[in-house]
């Protein structure tokens, strides 16, 4: 078995040490990301076994390499002699790829071996494998006796091949962290000379604007795609390839005041890119540009987290089985349900696709949480006709260890904002584990790496993050998503040694005056919307003889034009069809429907049970419905609006709940509601300042 450069490096490194090191120690010492390094650690654990060497992982305490010295002086000689091998076999598909995505002419395989110091047999296995992805992205491998190898297709569909492998392979450790590139191998220095490594700060510093609303809205996933894509288009046009896609497929879109509105935007940026990198930009780019930051908003009329209530039946059964093979009392933890709800929907797509599914914290996540993992896996097999590997039940292990922690909180002193990139589990995770080892933080907020470098110094005392940032040393910290007892350690000493003395003059005192207003006005604002989404529900009767279902909604929004929720009742039953084509709307084994949308054409959140005079057929429902619950949001809407609409969604999974929307008059359907969202206050108000 060879080992690649980046693992040797690893090694170089146990091989120096005396004691335990962390994850996070290796990675500050390669310059690469923790994740990068767990990665690594499972191949270089299976190169050493045939050395009789064992890499020792103490959960809490750290890393280190466990054989007789002897043998450690023999590996050490060993692999100072040997060369490493510069590619694994991932690293040699990614370099493949790179290299057929950025040329415009065929490459012979016997170069591409040569390249990489393997066989033709061996370029051609790999390019085997590489064809399904390569037709998925809508390009065409070309493969010709004494012609060589090629990739073709649109320069959009290049562009965006380019972007997804980016996405896919690199973290923001290896975009934006100093001198990422010095010890990483040539596949990924390739990969990062392809998505415009060199210019993405240039072109991150051009799009962020901090008064721009669209950014505000925008989810971090999101940002880093349109930034990957826009330094991708830049480094292609810098090599001379321009976009020849029609006009038709870069609609602007039907609103013609958004679409000034992006052109705008569009405009300011390559006029800041035009000074900074010298570059033009005709016509024809600013209209993908306009294409790309059109594709990165958010245009869902979407009014509840989740849609697809057969989804969220899904994270209710999940959390019902965890609860019984654990003996923990999940369902008192409403965040996790949140939490649950925003992964499972992208999670249930990747796997009807069959997209491979990577964490690289696997391995930690099983020895941290061992009988947690054995209870989520059983609990997760058999849900679904599909199959859950580990991957993803070491992910749903991080949700549900966030909720235990959860639980176990205690009092915070010094004001903190984590900033980690694994997603909302591991976040949550790493703030509540923060919350138990050091009960002197206090997480006022939950920071994307693009914003932490934005947020004004007088708002926290102390970031806490997962990657590098642009920030000066004493006002950070970078540990693990996993925080080892090592890290908890070394953060408990920068507090006392730098954070405090830096606040020292508040006496301990660090909650500021306006962050205990503004969280008390939050509580006020979602008391308010309790009270009058509660207050304004109404049940109306509904004749809908001789009425199809676009009548029927029409009716509704005549109705709710006449209670003053809505302004265009055409245009609102049209996009409650629109989502009903989406899905049925139909809760399961119900004779009950719900419909939701959200648009500029609500002027306020809205509850309603409309009952029909007869049953009403819907498309790809097993039967009828009677009941119609409509739920509606203006477009914009605030975060207390939706935390109480996505609380009484929840509530639709509830036998009582269906019982009484199918039978029950308004009042005790309202006093049912009352009495639960009445609980769900009360459990803002105990978990307080907690993060969300």
């Amino acid at each position: 078995m060879n080992i690649t450069k980046r693992q040797s490096e690893i090694l170089e490194f146990l091989l120096q040490q005396t004691r335990e090191v962390t994850a996070g120690d290796i990675a500050a010492r390669i310059n690469v990301s923790t994740r990068t390094v767990l990665r690594e650690l499972s191949a270089v654990e299976k190169w050493l076994e045939p050395h009789g060497v064992r890499l020792e992982k103490k959960t809490g305490i750290g890393i280190h390499l466990d054989a007789d010295p002897s043998r450690l002086f023999q590996l050490r000689q060993q692999l100072f002699r040997s060369e490493s091998v510069e590619y694994s076999a991932e690293e040699r598909k990614i370099y493949s790829l790179c290299m057929l995505l950025d040329d415009r002419e065929p490459i012979k395989l016997m170069s591409l071996a040569a390249d990489l110091k393997v066989t033709v047999a061996t370029v051609s296995h790999d390019l085997d494998e590489l064809q399904s992805w390569i037709e998925k992205h809508g390009l065409t491998l070309v493969r010709r006796r004494g012609y060589g190898v090629q990739i073709t297709g649109r320069e959009t569909d290049i562009r965006r091949a380019i972007s997804e492998l980016g996405l896919e392979h690199l973290d923001e450790s290896d975009l934006f962290g100093k001198d990422s590139t010095r010890h990483s191998s040539h596949a990924m220095d390739k990969l990062m000379e392809l998505i415009g490594r060199d210019v993405m700060l240039t072109v991150e510093n051009a799009l962020w604007q901090p008064n721009e609303k669209w950014l505000e809205n925008m989810v971090e996933s999101k940002y880093m795609e349109l930034l990957i894509q826009l330094s991708v288009a830049i480094a292609r046009i810098r090599r001379g390839f321009a976009v020849e896609q029609p006009e038709s497929e870069l609609i602007l879109g039907a609103n013609e005041e958004e679409a000034k509105v992006r052109a705008a935007m569009v405009e300011r940026i390559c006029a800041e890119l035009s000074v900074a990198l010298s570059l033009q930009f005709p016509e024809q780019e600013k209209k993908y540009f306009r294409h790309l930051f059109r594709s990165a908003e958010d245009r869902s009329t979407r009014l509840l987290p989740l849609d697809d209530l057969v989804l969220l039946e899904i994270v209710n059964e999940l959390i019902r089985r965890v609860e019984e093979n654990a003996g923990v009392h999940f369902g008192e933890d409403r965040l996790l349900r949140e939490g649950l709800i925003a992964h499972v929907e992208p999670v249930i797509k990747r796997l009807k696709e069959g997209n491979d599914i990577r964490n690289p914290l696997l391995q930690q996540i099983r020895k941290d949480y061992a009988e947690l993992f054995e209870a989520v896996k059983e609990a997760a097999s058999g849900m679904t006709e599909l199959n859950v590997p580990d991957e993803e039940v070491g992910f749903l292990v991080m949700h549900f260890g966030a909720s235990i922690e959860r639980l176990r909180q205690l009092q915070r002193e010094v004001r903190a904002i984590v900033v980690c990139t694994s997603g909302i589990g591991s976040s949550r995770l790493l703030a509540t584990r923060l919350a138990k080892e050091l009960p002197q933080i206090k997480i006022v907020d939950r920071a994307s790496w693009f914003e932490a470098a934005r947020i004004p110094k007088e708002d926290y005392d102390l970031v806490i993050s997962t990657v590098d940032l642009p920030l000066e040393k004493d006002r950070y910290l970078k540990i693990s998503p996993l925080l080892t007892q090592e890290e908890s350690d070394r953060l408990r000493h920068f507090i006392q040694n730098i954070t405090l003395k830096k606040v020292s003059g508040r006496q301990g005192q660090t909650v500021e005056p306006n962050q205990g207003l503004g969280w008390l006005v939050g509580l006020k604002d979602s008391l308010q919307e309790i009270v009058r989404i509660v207050q304004n529900f109404h049940v109306y009767p509904l004749d809908n003889r001789g009425m199809d279902m676009n009548e029927v909604l029409y009716a509704m929004c005549i109705s709710e034009v006449g209670r003053g929720t809505v302004h265009d009742p055409e245009a609102v039953a049209e996009l409650l069809a629109e989502r009903e084509q989406q899905g049925s709307q139909v809760i399961p084994d119900t004779q009950l429907a719900l419909f939701h949308t959200r648009s500029r054409h609500i002027r306020t959140p809205s509850l309603s049970l409309y009952r029909l005079s007869e049953p009403l057929e819907l498309e790809g429902a097993q039967e009828a419905v009677n009941e119609l619950l409509l739920m509606l949001g203006p477009r914009e809407l605030s975060k207390e609006s939706l935390e109480v609409l996505s609380e009484i969604s929840a509530l639709l999974l509830q036998g009582e709940m269906i019982t009484l929307l199918e039978h029950g008059s308004r009042d005790e359907i309202t006093s049912y509601i009352a009495d639960e969202l009445a609980d769900f206050f009360r459990s803002k108000l105990e978990t307080g300042r907690t993060i969300q």
